[in-house]
């Protein structure tokens, strides 16, 4: 069966609350060089794409963000393809030089290409909501932020480490921005997407 492509939506002025999931939700991001990487990554894009980050958590098997492009001009496409891109990379490269012999556990055999690559990422599907109300924008941080006690994963989302709930109440790492819009972002056409998976 063919994959479903998510589509986005660049509209200015819009937040986007995105959620993406490891290769066949695998739970690679059990491993703290592999979260450390992408919030690094994350960071990055964070400066070159001129992103606020509201609020992220990395869970074992997928992630969710919620950002806001503060360029009038954006691809949320390629925010994505390139954080998550360069993180892979970074995390092959990784497991090669430190821990080669799990290398295998990360590979996919490609067809077209006739041969193994790495695959960290799942290739298609995900979640992508554009969000422009504060009401909705709150409820997404705290969703979000959440997850890890839903889970079971911790008592208090600012005990989860690989969450912008842990980030601010300990100020390290990757310290989201503060949400201060009173009302909305903009009066939008569109209002909600779908997910594929």
């Amino acid at each position: 069966m063919k994959a479903k492509k998510l589509k986005h939506y660049n509209i200015p002025g819009h937040a986007h609350e995105l959620t993406f999931s490891c290769y066949h939700g695998y739970n690679y991001l059990i491993d703290p060089k592999a979260c450390e990487l992408f919030l690094s990554e994350l960071e990055s894009s964070k400066k070159t794409f001129n992103l606020k980050i509201w609020a992220y958590v990395l869970m074992p098997t997928h992630v969710h963000i919620l950002l806001w492009p503060m360029e009038t001009a954006y691809d949320i496409a390629r925010i994505l393809n390139e954080t998550k891109g360069r993180m892979a990379k970074e995390y092959r490269d990784f497991i090669l030089k430190r821990r080669p012999e799990t290398f295998e556990s990360f590979t996919v055999y490609n067809k077209y290409k006739a041969r193994s690559i790495f695959r960290f990422w799942q290739k298609s599907g995900g979640f992508d909501r554009n969000l422009w109300h504060a009401k909705a924008i709150r409820n997404a941080i705290n969703y979000i932020e959440a997850n890890p006690v839903k889970k079971k994963l911790a008592q208090y989302p600012e005990n989860y480490k690989w969450s912008s709930a842990y980030a601010r109440a300990n100020n390290v790492g990757l310290i989201p921005d503060t949400f201060q819009m009173p009302v909305e972002l903009l009066n939008p056409k569109v209002q909600r997407i779908g997910i594929s998976q």
